[in-house]
């Protein structure tokens, strides 16, 4: 990475509460300075101009499944994977433990995905570890390698990667506040959310919006309420990650009045799209928890505009059309889409331009808070000097319209829910500590060049 000083010059940039028109300075791959807007720079310094343009912290994505290393790689790997996230204006990826094989659940497995990672990358990665009964172990060995936090299933998963039941959850939230490590909880309540399907299944019903009925908003409601319960009890940070509904979000609102360390997680699409979507989209739409009724979808919107919600994931998750359709029955069908590469756009146009969300509450979900949550604050999540020089650079009024043909994903899917969406902003640029790595739509990083970020606890 060239080591030429560089000063970012005529954008609005996006501070924790204010949005400033001053310039940046960068030097050897971080901000080194604000200045004024109209300050003198030195004659070899290089010029950026961000002129229209919106001047953000890249976006830390909490929620990321990639498929590599292991057999699934042709879904998602971790080239093509980070050069989507960099279009869309993620500068570091957080990635689950699954799908990738082996699991992330042990130390040997997580140095493998680093290793796998550090080889493909275009931008910075941090891992999660898995929290299944035989990880509760290794959670201490795993969380000095640097990992992020644990993520546990409460509805059923897969076979090599169980649901973390009731006991063992309780036994991996003592564990992990021994060292005030971050326990991450899909929250379901998997016996009732997998008899819904089954019964759906069983009697060939053919209309795709009743998953919201196979796995109804209080299956959810039961898997939070009992991970709040445990994080009292256990006194355990942890996240609930994806959430759905608007009853789940007074439940959480009302625990962190109470003192318990939580942290809300949702994803744009869950701001987006109802469940009408599956009548359209069907099997290539689905996703767990499901979509909701589109008055609930609505109501979202205020958790996020008072701050219940702390981060927004993408739960960037591909599968090839081939495998979305192998079951011939949308019951049994894989959960799970790409769109690491919108997400951000879709924040922009329905959060800023639809709704009136500010500029600066966007940077806090997409950035600040996450890089708080997970440990990677003050390197990441900001713009102040100091900070790795992570900035995306926004076109807050362009028009454009999302075809999956083009993403730089792996799996080019244009059946998925954001397919042929309109949107009203986007992101022009990326740089990552100071590279450029995206910009005028083409991909400018190399394989590699994201480094491995540690938690610092």
């Amino acid at each position: 990475m060239e080591n030429r000083k560089k000063v970012i010059r005529n954008g609005k940039v996006v501070f924790p509460d204010q949005i400033l028109e001053i310039s940046l300075l960068i030097a050897d791959g971080k901000i080194a300075a604000i200045l004024e807007k109209d300050a003198a720079w030195e004659r070899d310094w290089e010029v950026i101009d961000a002129s229209g343009k919106i001047v953000m912290p890249g976006m830390i994505d909490t929620h990321n499944h990639m498929s590599d290393p292991g057999p699934f790689r042709f879904r998602e790997d971790w080239y093509h994977g980070s050069c989507s996230a960099a279009s869309g204006g993620i500068t570091t990826i957080c990635d689950m433990p699954l799908p990738s094989e082996p699991a992330t659940v042990n130390p040997d497995s997580l140095r493998l995905k680093k290793q796998t990672a550090e080889a493909q990358s275009v931008v910075d990665f941090a891992l999660w570890g898995g929290l299944i009964p035989s990880s509760i172990p290794d959670m201490k060995k795993m969380h000095d390698l640097g990992c992020i936090g644990f993520k546990g299933f409460m509805c059923f998963a897969t076979e090599d990667y169980p649901r973390i039941s009731d006991g063992y959850l309780a036994d991996g939230m003592r564990e992990a506040a021994s060292f005030q490590g971050l326990i991450a909880l899909h929250a379901e309540n998997a016996e009732a959310a997998d008899l819904g399907c089954r019964h759906y299944s069983k009697m060939h019903c053919e209309d795709e919006a009743r998953f919201d009925d196979a796995r109804p908003w209080w299956t959810e409601y039961d898997a939070i309420q009992r991970s709040l319960l445990f994080a009292k009890m256990t006194g355990t940070r942890i996240e609930i990650c994806h959430t759905t509904i608007c009853q789940g979000m007074e439940l959480l609102k009302d625990a962190k009045k109470k003192g318990i360390s939580v942290y809300v997680e949702t994803c744009p699409h869950y701001l987006i799209f109802d469940h009408d979507i599956l009548r359209d989209k069907k099997s290539f739409a689905k996703c767990t928890p499901p979509f909701r009724s589109r008055d609930n979808v609505e109501k979202l919107w205020d958790y996020i505009k008072d701050g219940t919600v702390d981060v927004i994931g993408s739960d960037h998750g591909p599968f090839t059309d081939e495998e979305k359709l192998q079951q011939h029955d949308f019951w049994k069908e894989y959960c799970g889409f790409g769109c690491n590469d919108v997400v951000m756009a879709a924040m922009i146009s329905e959060g800023v331009h639809k709704r009136g969300l500010s500029w600066t509450r966007l940077a806090e979900l997409t950035s600040a808070n996450a890089a708080k949550m997970l440990g990677l604050f003050p390197r990441k999540g900001n713009l102040m000097p100091g900070a790795d020089a992570d900035i995306i650079f926004i076109d807050p009024d362009m028009r454009w319209t999302y075809d999956g043909s083009k993403s730089f994903s792996k799996t080019k899917s244009v059946n998925g829910p954001y397919q042929g969406m309109e949107l009203r902003g986007r992101v022009t640029d990326t740089f990552l500590r100071g590279e450029h790595i995206y910009g005028n739509g083409e991909l400018l990083g190399k394989a590699g060049l994201g480094k491995y970020i540690k938690a610092r606890g």
